[in-house]
């Protein structure tokens, strides 16, 4: 599995548009998102910086995203809420992080205690 995080950053007075973009999100782009082997997406908001999340769990991920990309759904949404983002010190409008840490933080067996 491939966990991925990235940062944007939204156009000043458009948090109220996506955020109602977002509660309501067109079944096209839940569906595009599972065809595209993502799970687990969320989006944070800190002021107008966002941080979202999400884990790719298929095997060709830039194939996979190229064809969620290719999708008219998927058009149409990012122009929908891409109008709300803007780009960051000139870079792109999404930002992937690099992940330097991960723990899962699953149950210890009696044998992992201290």
């Amino acid at each position: 599995m491939k966990r991925i995080g990235t940062i944007s950053k939204l156009v000043p007075g458009t948090a109220d548009e996506y955020i109602e973009l977002h509660k309501n999100v067109w079944p096209g782009v839940i569906q595009a998102g599972h065809d595209a082997h993502m799970q687990n997406f969320s989006i944070f908001r800190w002021g107008d910086y966002l941080f979202s999340y999400y884990e790719y769990t298929g095997d060709d991920f830039e194939g996979d995203m190229e064809k969620k990309a290719a999708l008219p759904v998927s058009q149409d949404w990012q122009a929908a809420t891409g109008k709300c983002r803007q780009l960051i010190n000139g870079e792109a409008r999404f930002i992937e992080l690099e992940e330097i840490w991960h723990e899962d933080f699953s149950p210890l067996s009696e044998t992992d205690t201290p």
